[in-house]
This record gives C-alpha cells, structure tokens and sequence, in this order.
C-alpha cells in the first residue's frame, strides 16, 4: 500500500492535477475563546475578528465560553450568541454557559470590600450593578439572538475539548479564568495536555485599571482561579497592561474603521461605541492578546516573569506579583510566564483594521470542519 501511494502521488505530481496527500496542509490551530463577552468593546472585537480568522482557515475556533466579567454572565451569553450570529458562524461555532460568579470574589464580597477599602476609582465591570433578573436582560443591537447556547457547560466543554484533542488546544483567556481554573481543579489530567494559554490580564510595574487601580481588572475580578491558572505547569503568554497600555484606539485607527467604505453591522457598532469617547486612554486590551497568538512576532519585548497572585483580602487583593527568578526553586510551585511587554504597534494595527472592516456576516474560504456540537 505505501508503494502504491508513493507511486500515485508521483503520477499526480507529473501531470499536476491533485496535490500529493503525503504532504497535507497544516490544520489551523485550534483555540478556545474564554470570554467576558460585550457586544463591541474589546472581547466583542475579538469575536470579529476571531470569526473573520476562522472564516478564512487562519483559526479553528472550537468555542466561545462565558463567565462573569465585564458584564453578568447571562448578559454576555446573550450578547455573544447575537454576535455569532450577526457574523453568520452560528452554524459552526457554540457558546458555552460558563460561571456566574468567581471562586471566592462575588458580588458581596466585592461590597464587603468597598465597606473596608474605599468606594471604586476605576473600572470594576459586573460589580457596578446588583445581577439581573432574566427578565431585566438587555436586547443586544438587532434583538434577541435566536439560537441558544450549548447543552455541555463551559467547565465541561473545556475538559473535554483538551482530552478530544491532546496537545492542540490553545486557551485565549481574555476573561476572569474562573472557566479555566474550575476546570483545572475538576480534572487536573487536562494541565499537560492544554498545548498553550495566552491571556491578556496582570498589571507587572504598571498600575492596575481596576477597583481602587492596585490590580488588572480581568486578575482582580477572581485572584483565587488566577492563582490556579498560573501555577498550572502550561506554557503560558501574558499580554498585562505594561502591553496594552501602549496600543490606545488612535483618531487615526478609529478614523480607517468607522470609515471604512463599504460599511458593515461591525463598523458602524464600532462607530457607534467610539465615536464620542475615543482618545487617551481608549484601549483595546484583549485584541492584543488574539494578535500576539496568530503573529506572535508582532512581540518586540518577551521577558520570562515568574507571576504570583496577591489573594490575601486587602487592598492588594488580585495583584500580580511578580519575579524575575523563581523564588521557589526547590519545589514547582510557580511558573514561569513569557510576558509580552510591547508589540509592533504599526503591525498590529493593520491586523486591526483589517480584520474589523471585512464583510459581515463573513465570508467563508473553505467549509469548516464540524465539530462535536451538541443541539
């Protein structure tokens, strides 16, 4: 048999006709999005540009999962299933319900919080309200989407995704990680078999975005699962706000997408959502760490960082700390991060644009390989 294929593929290569199948194309890299969906704001920005990679066979995009973040859990459901569908990927890609509240952060403890430490000076997204009723859900732009999240919970899909596919998958963290530390602590098996984790959360030397501004918001929001996800022997990429607080949403960026001719659904959210508020202090967090995994050259400053994470309650709580050497060296306690500290903000910004300005819903290269998809 495998003189026979030798012998067919050589006969196709003389006259043109197929390519030889001993030589098949590399399949894209599989990820997962672990996401605190909002509709256009940076994880919503990442799901378009996430469809538009995986329409093109840049990406396999194996899910969406949900926890609480910027918005409520449930909100962010609704908002992600409208986006997969004003994408036209509803088809192909699921969203999985994931966890309503962090390990140990919830919303009383973050009042208990506010009673010792002082009132919020910067962002603390679901926190700044009580959770919603299901009735009291907000219609995303375009009303309620019409399909339905996944049957498998986040937790679950996860799990089970990594065992499906050992070595492969990657974890774009751009969330609280209560998914992915609940799902480390529920089977410890999947931790050598989850091919890479690239987040973007941590404030290094910088100060944070978050509560009273010691923390980076998505680490602040959960410290417990960030102290979990961190000290899980996976290789790990860290986009922290010493990044990203160099790649703003210029005039000129917004400019090339809100006037992007012809205009689609996403340009003129885009421009709906900016267009009074773009300026200093305009970031684009999470869109840096989907950059960083499709062109990891884009990273023009890569240090190795062992982080810790201060969950001690005080005003530290969900502070990173970190370690330019490994304080424990004698046990594998910690491990070490690659920390991505600046990035080729001209590259980057054409990743950007492009992606955010391309037909809606999107157009598909080739037919995208099913996955298990419950109904």
């Amino acid at each position: 048999m495998r003189l026979l294929r030798i012998g067919v593929c050589a006969f196709f290569s003389l006259i043109g006709s197929v390519n030889c199948l001993a030589n098949p194309p590399a399949s894209p890299p599989k990820v997962i999005i672990d996401t605190d969906f909002n509709t256009i704001g940076d994880d919503g920005q990442v799901g378009a540009m996430a469809a538009q990679l995986y329409a093109q066979g840049t990406i396999d995009l194996l899910g969406f999962t949900i926890a609480s973040g910027n918005q409520w859990r449930d909100q962010e459901v609704v908002d992600c299933l409208a986006a997969v569908e004003r994408m036209g990927i509803e088809k192909h890609v699921k969203v999985y319900v994931g966890s309503d509240y962090p390990i140990l952060h919830d919303y009383n403890d973050y009042l208990y919080e506010v009673q010792s430490f002082g009132k919020a000076i910067d962002y603390v997204g679901a926190y700044s309200s009580p959770e919603p009723s299901p009735d009291q859900l907000v219609a995303p732009p375009g009303g309620f989407p019409h399909i339905k999240p996944a049957k498998t919970d986040a937790v679950d899909f996860i799990i089970d995704t990594i065992h499906q596919f050992p070595h492969e998958v990657t974890i774009l963290e751009i969330a609280p990680p209560t998914n992915l530390g609940l799902a480390i602590r529920k089977d410890p098996t999947i931790v050598p078999l989850i091919k890479q984790i690239v987040t973007m959360a941590g404030q290094i030397y910088v100060p944070g975005n978050a509560y009273i501004d010691n923390a980076e918001f998505n680490w602040w929001f959960d410290p417990e699962a960030t102290k979990i996800v961190l000290r899980g022997a996976v290789p790990h990429f860290v986009i922290p706000l010493d990044c990203t607080n160099n790649v703003p949403l210029t005039q000129a960026v917004f400019d090339q997408i809100a006037n992007h001719q012809p205009q689609t659904v996403i340009t003129k959210l885009f421009a709906q959502a900016y267009g009074p508020t773009v300026g200093p202090g305009t970031y684009i967090y999470d869109t840096n760490a989907l950059g960083y995994f499709i062109h990891p050259e884009f990273a023009t400053n890569a240090q190795g960082v062992w982080i810790d994470m201060y969950n001690t309650f005080d005003p530290n709580y969900g502070k990173s700390i970190p370690y330019t050497s490994n304080p424990f060296p004698t046990i594998p306690l910690l491990q070490e991060s690659t920390v991505i500290f600046a990035i080729d903000t001209t590259k980057f910004y054409a990743f950007y644009v492009d992606l955010l300005t391309r037909p809606v819903p999107v157009k598909f290269v080739h037919p995208p390989s099913a996955h298990n998809l419950d109904d």
